[in-house]
């Protein structure tokens, strides 16, 4: 289980207008909830309230400035390989072809080469790489460059996957492909999954529950229930209800941060 408990954050400020004094802005405000064991949720909201700030701090890459995050009872005090992370931007060795790039963190591990080739072979045909194994990151599309980060990240069979905006810099028809992907594997390992995401239909179609975040400092909006059978349907009234109402949230803050901006 994961748990964040009253989860506070600052950044540095780079550039003080003359009448500021504070060097710090915050960044997340008071955040507590729990994410339960083998559970699908994303966390959504505003660009730039401190989503991918919170996947970062799970992931022991960032620390608390108040607050803590507990994954099964301790504290996280750095990165895990009980806890793998998946990035937009794929962040894959350009030297290496896909086999390489997949065993990497296993080679890294000290796993024997038994070992290795073994999760190596399972990793690539759980996410369909069959006959791209030799092929270089340039040679790949977007599709597949981030089929091959999803592929190292579980190829570790980490407890929690987490993933920043993962399908964000993809085509709308290679998203749905690889949301549908990305479902299958968890239904078939039930990897504790936390999915930073700005596409409301995403959220819906992927998750056991979604955390709407306020603008920045975020702070938990609301927490909704995806109480929808699997493999959901896009065009399903109960889908659009919950897509909407998401998005109405959203206009809500957007119309709070204006009055806001305004007073100021």
């Amino acid at each position: 289980m994961i748990a964040i408990q009253n989860v506070t954050k600052y950044f540095k400020k780079n550039h003080l207008r003359k009448d500021e004094t504070d060097t710090r802005f915050q960044v997340l405000d008071n955040i507590t909830f729990t994410i339960q064991d083998g559970e699908f949720v994303s966390f959504i909201g505003p660009s730039g309230c401190g989503k991918s700030t919170l996947l970062r701090m799970i992931a022991g890459l960032l620390p608390a400035d108040g607050g803590r995050v507990l994954v099964d009872g301790q504290k996280v005090k750095g990165p895990g390989s009980d806890r793998m992370m998946v990035f937009q931007d794929y962040v894959l060795f350009p030297w290496m072809n896909v086999r390489k790039n997949i065993s990497a963190g296993l080679k890294i591990r000290g796993e024997n080469k038994e070992s290795v080739d073994k999760k190596t072979d399972w990793a690539i045909g759980l996410v369909g790489l069959e006959g791209f194994e030799q092929v270089y990151p340039h040679q790949l599309s977007g599709g597949m460059k981030q089929r091959v980060a999803i592929a190292r990240a579980i190829v570790m069979n980490p407890d929690i996957l987490l993933m920043d905006e993962p399908f964000g810099a993809l085509d709308s028809f290679t998203r749905i492909n690889l949301q549908e992907e990305l479902i299958r594997l968890w239904e078939k390992n039930h990897y504790t999954t936390c999915l930073v995401t700005h596409d409301c239909d995403e959220a819906v179609y992927l998750s056991d529950r979604i955390v709407v975040f306020t603008s920045s400092p975020a702070r938990v909006q609301d927490i909704i229930s995806v109480d929808l059978p699997r493999p959901r349907d896009r065009n399903r009234s109960e889908f659009i209800d919950l897509r909407n109402h998401i998005l109405q949230l959203g206009r809500i803050q957007a119309e709070q941060q204006e009055r806001q901006e305004r007073c100021l």
